[in-house]
């Protein structure tokens, strides 16, 4: 059963301007938003640095990534390693992760950017699950200008981060992360500006608020 919405989770392709939305959209509707600090949530659970965590965050295990985690970047150009108990893993990063996510929406309403949100709480009345996505030549124009990078790169840099994204969901939330059906609203940023569909968005939500409200007694 649908109730006033208090919480919204973004999933976005990379470089569709997902975390852009959910700036825009927090700003709108004044509601606090969770995404890159999530990762300083969890180093701050785990007792890691925020470096560190980033190197898993969204990242499934992989062959390479099993091998890269013997090694703790204390400084610059010093290596060291580390007893295993101090060696973080994916799986242990992920159960933090979602740990982060289900206390902040302990107090609602709010925003959370991706990490399966859409799975952790899929069962709610209360949310609604947003979509971002864009063509791969739009995603790689703003990678370029985001990040200074040449063209070939960003490409590259978005294809392995669907990848990373498809693949953590399909390992801690056993869903595609494509299925239409985990959301309520798919927005495609090549076609609509953030602006547009923050507006969208924002008047979803006050139409799940209006809904809820009595009807006004006839005098």
């Amino acid at each position: 059963m649908h109730r006033p919405v208090r919480l919204i989770t973004i999933s976005r392709e990379f470089g569709a301007g997902g975390s852009e939305l959910a700036r825009a959209l927090g700003e709108r509707l004044a509601w606090p938003v969770l995404d890159q600090d999530i990762v300083q949530r969890v180093a701050t659970r785990m007792q890691l640095d925020a470096g560190t965590v980033e190197r898993f965050d969204e990242h499934p295990p992989s062959l390479l990534a099993r091998i890269a985690t013997v090694l703790i970047v204390p400084q610059p150009d010093i290596y060291s390693f580390p007893t295993q108990s101090d060696v973080p893993d994916h799986d242990t990063i992920a159960r933090a992760t979602r740990r982060v996510i289900e206390e902040a929406a302990e107090t609602l309403p709010l925003v959370v950017v991706g990490h399966g949100a859409q799975c952790i709480f899929g069962d709610r009345g209360d949310v609604i699950h947003v979509r971002v996505i864009a063509p791969v030549a739009a995603r790689v124009r703003l990678i370029v200008e985001r990040m200074r990078v040449e063209s070939a790169f960003a490409s590259t840099l978005a294809r392995r981060a669907d990848h990373d994204r498809q693949t953590y969901m399909q390992r801690y939330f056993h869903q595609d992360w494509r299925n239409e059906l985990l959301y309520d609203l798919q927005i495609n940023t090549g076609r609509t500006s953030i602006a547009d569909a923050v507006q969208l968005i924002a008047e979803l939500v006050r139409l799940r608020e209006a809904a809820e409200q009595p009807a006004e007694v006839a005098q």
